[in-house]
C-alpha cells in the first residue's frame, strides 16, 4: 500500500552545504537530535529516489540490534512527519522517499545550476555552497561517516569545477580580479586541482601582475612535489612558459610625458596625491645607491595598493633625481599634495633609513620616522622598511584630510569631504560616532554613489553599530552586504573593499568560507594595510584558528601601531588568548583595549571573562556592573551574538559571563 500526500507548494527550505538548517513557514525549526537531521539530509540528497528502510536503518543505526535499529528509524520517521507535516514522506512498503514538494533541498539546486554551465548559473551555484555537507552533524555510524565522506567530495569536486568554469567565464569578460577571486575558492576546496591553480595564473596575469603569476607557479612547483612526488602537467608549464614571454617582453614605461601622466591621474579626481622623491643614498657605498632605489620603488608599489590615495609613478619620481629642485617646486611639477622624502645610511651591520611627509601647501612636516634595521638579507630588509613606511603613511595622510575637511564649512561639503569627516566619526568606536557616520557617509552616497571606499565604510559602519547598542534598520545586515559586494565589485583590487565585506559575509551572513577568503585577499592586495590583517585576525579569532589570529592581530599593531582601530584588533588578541586559556595575557590585552576605547563592550565583556578565568570573580563583577550600568546586556543577546563561532568555546565565554553576573 502506498501513503502519499499532497502539498499545496513547498513549505520548507533545506540548507545543507554548510551548516544544518531548516526553515519553515514560522522560521528556523529545530530537530531535537542530530540523527533526525542526518535522516533528513539523506532524504533531501537522494530524493526523490526511494531508499529502503534497511539502507537507511543500517546508515543511522548500524550499530544497533536490527530490531533496535528498525524501531529507532520508525520513530524518526514518525517524528520527521510530525515536525513536516504527513505529506512530507512517501513510503511504498520497504521504501521511503522525501517529497520534493515539500521539502526544497539546496543539495538539488547546486547541481542543477552546476549542470546548466551559464555564467549566471554557476555564479548562483558557487554562492550557494557554503561549506562542507553538513559540516555540523556528527554521527558516529560508519555507514554515514562512509555516505557523508563521499558525498563531501563529490560536492567539493562539483563545487570546484564550478568555481573554475566561473572564473574562465569572467577572464573572457575581462573580469580579472573575479576571475582570481574564483581560483582562490577554488584552491581554497582544493588545493591540489591544477586547472584552479592555472586559473589563478591567468587572472595574475590578466591583472598587469605577471611577476606574481610566475612566482604562483613556482611555489605551485614546491607544492606538488612536496604533497604528491611529481612536477606540474604539460597545460601549467605551457603556461608558466608563455607567462615567461610576456615578461621577457615587458619594458620599463618612459619617464617622459609627466604632464599627461599628471593629468590622467588628477583630472576629476579629489584623492590626495603623493609623490615618493628617490631617497638619498648618504654613504659613499654605490651598492647602498641600488638599496635606496630599490626602498623607493618598493615604496611606491605599497602606498598604490592603497586605492583612498593617488600616487605618482617611479619612472615619474625619478625624473627629479639630482635636478636641484625643492620639494615644494617638484610638487608643482607634479600637481601633488603630498611629497615623501628620505634618506639611508650604512653603519656597521645596520642600516638606518630616514623618512618625512610634507604638506606641500603649507610646506608642514606631517609626519617622520626612522628605521633602524640589522643588515642581514638586503630583499628582506627592503620588503620590511617599505611595508612598515607605507602602513603609516596611507593613515598619516587620511588623517591630515580629515581634518583639512572638519575645518570646512558646513555648507561646501563634497561628497569626499562628507565620506571624511563620516570616517573621523567612524573610527571612534562609540555609539553615537558610529551612527552619526552612517548618517554622514549616506550623505556622501547621495551625492556620489559609485565610491568604492564610501560604500565599504558604509557597510563597516552598519556592521559595528549592534554590537554597541545603535539602532539600526531591521534590514542592516543585508544592507551592509549589498553595499559591500558592490564595493568589491566596483574595484576588484581594493584592499579595504574586500576586508569589509569578508567581515560581513563572516558575521552577519554566515558564508564563513567566502568571508576568510576575501579577507585573506584583502591582505594579499595590500600586505601594509593594518586594517586588512586585522579583520583577517578578528575572523580567524571568531572561527577558531587561534594561532593564526594572533599572528594576524600583531601584525596589524606593528604595522599601525597609533591607529584609532587598535582597541577591536587588542580585543580579538584578548578574545583569542580567553579560548587558549592564556588569561593574563587576555587580562593584559583587555585593559588596554578598554583605555583605548571605553565604549568598547566586548572589550569589557572579554575583559570579564579573563579575570573569571583566573579565578578573580569579584574584579569580573566589578567590571560587569561598571558595563550594565547603562546597557543592559543578557546571555540571550551574547548567544546571539555568537562571538566564537566553536561551540565549547562559546560555552565556556557564556559560562564565564554568567559567573560575572551578567543575567540569562
Amino acid at each position: 500500500m502506498t501513503e502519499t500526500a499532497s502539498a499545496p507548494g513547498p513549505s520548507f527550505t533545506l540548507s545543507l552545504l554548510g551548516r544544518f538548517e531548516l526553515t519553515g513557514p514560522n522560521g528556523v525549526v529545530s530537530l531535537p537530535n542530530k540523527k533526525l537531521a542526518g535522516l533528513l539530509a539523506y532524504l533531501a540528497c537522494t530524493a526523490p529516489q526511494p531508499q529502503y528502510r534497511e539502507r537507511l536503518s543500517t546508515l543511522l543505526w548500524g550499530s544497533h540490534f536490527d530490531a533496535q535499529a528498525k524501531q529507532n528509524l520508525r520513530q524518526a520517521l514518525f517524528k520527521l512527519r510530525q515536525v513536516l507535516g504527513q505529506g512530507a514522506l512517501r513510503s511504498d512498503g520497504e521504501f521511503i522517499s522525501l517529497n520534493a514538494a515539500v521539502v526544497i533541498c539546496d543539495v538539488r539546486r547546486f547541481e542543477e545550476l552546476v549542470a546548466k554551465d551559464s555564467r549566471e548559473a554557476l555564479s548562483a551555484a558557487t554562492d550557494l555552497y557554503r561549506g562542507p555537507l553538513v559540516d555540523d552533524i556528527g554521527v558516529s555510524e560508519e555507514g554515514w561517516r562512509d555516505w557523508l565522506a563521499g558525498e563531501r567530495e563529490r560536492l567539493s569536486e562539483l563545487a570546484v569545477g564550478a568555481l573554475v568554469a566561473l572564473g574562465e567565464s569572467e577572464l573572457t569578460q575581462e573580469r580579472a580580479g573575479h576571475a582570481l577571486l574564483a581560483g582562490q575558492r577554488a584552491n581554497a576546496l582544493n588545493s591540489l586541482r591544477e586547472d584552479a591553480h592555472r586559473l589563478i595564473m591567468r587572472a595574475l596575469s590578466a591583472a598587469g601582475r605577471n611577476a606574481e603569476a610566475l612566482k604562483y607557479y613556482q611555489a605551485v612547483v614546491a607544492l606538488l612535489k612536496q604533497e604528491l612526488g611529481t612536477g606540474p602537467d604539460v597545460a601549467t608549464n605551457s603556461l608558466a612558459a608563455e607567462l615567461r614571454k610576456v615578461q621577457e617582453q615587458k619594458t620599463a614605461p618612459a619617464m617622459g610625458e609627466i604632464a599627461a601622466e599628471q593629468a590622467e591621474h588628477m583630472i576629476g579626481n579629489d584623492r590626495p596625491s603623493v609623490a615618493v622623491l628617490p631617497f638619498q643614498n648618504m654613504g659613499g657605498d654605490t651598492e647602498q645607491e641600488y638599496f635606496a632605489d630599490g626602498i623607493t620603488a618598493d615604496i611606491i608599489t605599497a602606498l598604490s595598493r592603497f586605492r583612498e590615495l593617488v600616487v605618482i609613478a617611479a619612472g615619474s619620481s625619478f625624473v627629479f633625481r639630482d635636478k636641484g629642485m625643492t620639494s615644494r617646486q617638484i610638487a608643482q611639477q607634479l600637481g601633488v599634495q603630498y611629497i615623501l622624502s628620505g634618506h639611508i645610511r650604512k653603519a656597521g651591520n645596520r642600516i638606518r633609513v630616514s623618512a618625512e611627509l610634507t604638506h606641500t601647501g603649507s610646506e608642514a612636516q606631517v609626519w617622520s620616522n626612522r628605521y633602524d634595521r640589522p643588515l642581514v638579507d638586503i630583499f628582506d630588509l627592503q620588503d620590511d622598511v617599505s611595508s612598515s613606511v607605507a602602513a603609516v603613511v596611507a593613515p598619516v595622510v587620511r588623517s591630515a584630510e580629515i581634518e583639512r575637511a572638519r575645518r570646512k564649512p558646513p555648507t561646501d561639503l563634497s561628497a569626499y569631504d562628507l565620506y571624511l569627516r563620516g570616517l573621523h566619526h567612524l573610527w571612534t568606536g562609540t555609539r553615537e560616532g558610529v551612527i552619526k557616520a552612517i548618517e554622514l557617509l549616506r550623505q556622501s552616497l547621495g551625492l556620489d554613489q559609485e565610491r568604492t571606499a564610501t560604500l565599504a565604510a558604509l557597510a563597516w559602519g552598519l556592521v559595528m553599530a549592534p554590537p554597541l547598542g545603535a539602532n539600526t534598520s531591521s534590514d542592516a545586515a543585508a544592507e551592509a552586504l549589498g553595499l559591500a559586494r558592490r564595493a568589491v565589485e566596483q574595484d576588484a583590487e581594493d584592499a579595504f573593499a574586500h576586508a569589509v565585506y569578508g567581515f560581513t559575509l563572516f558575521g552577519p551572513a554566515g558564508a564563513d568560507d567566502q568571508g576568510r577568503i576575501h579577507a585573506s585577499e584583502a591582505a594579499r592586495l595590500n600586505p601594509s594595510s593594518a586594517f586588512a590583517w586585522g579583520v583577517l585576525g578578528m575572523i580567524d579569532t571568531m572561527g577558531g584558528d587561534y594561532a593564526n589570529a594572533l599572528a594576524c592581530l600583531h601584525r596589524s599593531l606593528a604595522l599601525s601601531p597609533d591607529d584609532r582601530m587598535l582597541h577591536l584588533w587588542m580585543t580579538g588578541l584578548t578574545a583569542s588568548y580567553f579560548a587558549l586559556g592564556q588569561h593574563e595575557e587576555g587580562i593584559a590585552w583587555a585593559r588596554k583595549s578598554v583605555r583605548h576605547n571605553p565604549s568598547n563592550g566586548t572589550g569589557h565583556r572579554m575583559l570579564a571573562a579573563n579575570l573569571v578565568g583566573s579565578g578573580r570573580l569579584e574584579e569580573a563583577r566589578e567590571v560587569t556592573r561598571i558595563r550594565d550600568a547603562a546597557q543592559k546586556t543578557t546571555i540571550r543577546d551574547l548567544r546571539a551574538m555568537r562571538f566564537f563561532k566553536q561551540h565549547e568555546v562559546l560555552e565556556r565565554y557564556l559560562s564565564a559571563q554568567q559567573l560575572a553576573g551578567v543575567a540569562d
